[in-house]
């Protein structure tokens, strides 16, 4: 049985799409975990659910931020310190990778990435101009079934300076285009649809939430709360499928599940 369900959706598919190579198809999803306790419980931990969900869901590559390695707060949760991308790679069979942002309670805090097939891992460190938590991105190079190579990040904004946010938009933006692959890059962006850095956000980038009416918030009250978090695609060589907001209580976030063909 699901345990969970859709709060919004809307798809794109038409026959002629459906009848392409499913190879081509890649499922996304991003995810704030926060730090893998359940923050209606405090004290109990999120991973099991949260590997349920994922491995229901079955997308091909997961972006999750507020990410522990090693921590004492873990230690709190789990009785010892645990490496949250790693729990999380055994309990789905995926690839896991852990991008650290900065120290933090004898261990690290930040980015974590979980993608399903082959891929190599680096972490881009994001600049913080008007200081603040040091901040970071994780990068997969992927292999789809089809031979075709993709690159994904997953990042996690700074939540206090526009101007922190600005520039790591704009790093994130110019590594994707050094690379040049086809890219997709998704996280808690910490800032909303009407705010100076999503208009910041140039090119073939295209918000995969922006055509879905009415507005659904992934943190927060689902009737009043904010849309922070995104997957961006680049629109030259990805079409858009579908877009869900997955409403499941395991986080103070909502999991942002989107689907996209290669064209």
């Amino acid at each position: 049985m699901k345990t969970f369900f859709f709060v919004l959706s809307f798809c794109l598919l038409s026959s002629g799409l459906v009848a392409q190579d499913k190879n081509e198809l890649v499922k996304i999803l991003t995810y704030n975990i926060y730090h893998g306790e359940n923050p209606f419980n405090p004290g109990q931990s999120n991973l099991d659910e949260i590997a349920a969900l994922i491995k229901e869901l079955n997308p091909d590559m997961v972006a999750m931020q507020e990410v522990d390695s090693m921590t004492t707060r873990t230690a709190k949760v789990y009785g010892t310190k645990v490496d949250l991308v790693q729990q999380l790679a055994e309990l789905t069979g995926y690839h896991g990778y852990f991008a650290k942002a900065m120290d933090f309670a004898e261990g690290g805090y930040g980015e974590g990435l979980l993608i399903k097939n082959p891929a190599t891992f680096e972490t881009q460190n994001l600049s913080i101009p008007e200081g603040g938590e040091p901040r970071a991105a994780a990068w997969a190079t992927i292999t789809l079934d089809s031979g075709t190579k993709i690159a994904f990040a997953g990042t996690h904004l700074c939540h206090q300076f526009e101007k922190n946010r600005i520039a790591q938009v704009s790093e994130v933006s110019k590594k994707a285009k050094k690379e040049s692959l086809p890219t997709i890059w998704a996280g808690d962006l910490n800032f909303t649809p009407t705010s100076e850095e999503y208009r910041s956000i140039k090119g073939n980038w295209k918000d995969a939430g922006a055509l879905p009416t009415p507005y659904s918030p992934t943190y927060g009250s689902m009737e009043d709360g904010a849309r922070i978090d995104y997957v961006w695609y680049d629109s030259s060589k990805f079409s858009l499928l579908s877009y869900e907001v997955l409403n499941v209580p395991h986080s103070d976030h909502y999991p942002v599940l989107v689907t996209l063909q290669l064209k």
